[in-house]
């Protein structure tokens, strides 16, 4: 884009800053509209988040948008390729906002539902104990959800508290024998009852 004709001496001067591929943002403002993910590039930390190219746009990314945590060190992702999700548009000065945060969280989440779909009624899995209840222990299946076993399917003797018989850290293998996907809750059984 040219902004002067002449600076005095004959030269032709250009805007550097206003100059973006037409092609580039049109295809980012389809991924906007979308929700697709792109690709930036950390180039400057400045005041309240960091500076990023993506597809030769200039996009900001706010602190509180840069990682689940508060990034003390800004910096840090200055030189990093990262996904990031936009989530505003100044169409006039052609820049973006953009969030590494929702992809993070997005992600987590797709992840979390793959693997309780993989639960099944009757499925024999090893987990871990993590911790106890009065009425139970909680043991982790590796779904991001600690799954149940009632005081009364742990073992076949009665007992008091599931300390007796276990401790936390110990690798057991437990039947599932039922699944709430709404509730997220998951019912098991270290004893075959089926």
């Amino acid at each position: 884009e040219v902004v002067k004709v002449n600076d005095g001496e004959g030269n032709v001067i250009l805007s550097q800053r206003n100059i973006i591929n037409k092609k580039a943002w049109d295809a980012l403002m389809a991924k906007y509209e979308a929700g697709e993910y792109v690709e930036g590039v950390g180039k400057e930390a400045v005041k309240g988040g960091l500076i990023c190219m993506v597809d030769g746009v200039r996009a900001f990314v706010p602190a509180s948008r840069l990682s689940k945590r508060y990034v003390e060190k800004i910096d840090q992702f200055v030189g990093q390729t990262m996904k990031l999700k936009i989530i505003d548009v100044d169409a006039a000065k052609k820049r973006i906002v953009c969030s590494r945060k929702d992809v993070i969280l997005e992600e987590e989440a797709a992840k979390k539902a793959a693997a309780w779909e993989k639960i099944e009624e009757g499925a024999i899995l090893h987990g871990i104990v993590r911790r106890f209840a009065d009425f139970g222990a909680f043991v982790d299946i590796g779904v991001h959800q600690d799954g149940l076993v009632h005081i009364s399917r742990i073992c076949d003797r009665f007992i008091r508290h599931p300390s007796e018989v276990l401790k936390p850290g110990d690798i057991v293998t437990v039947w599932v024998l039922e699944v709430d996907q709404k509730k997220k809750r998951i019912s098991l059984t270290m004893k075959k009852e089926r």
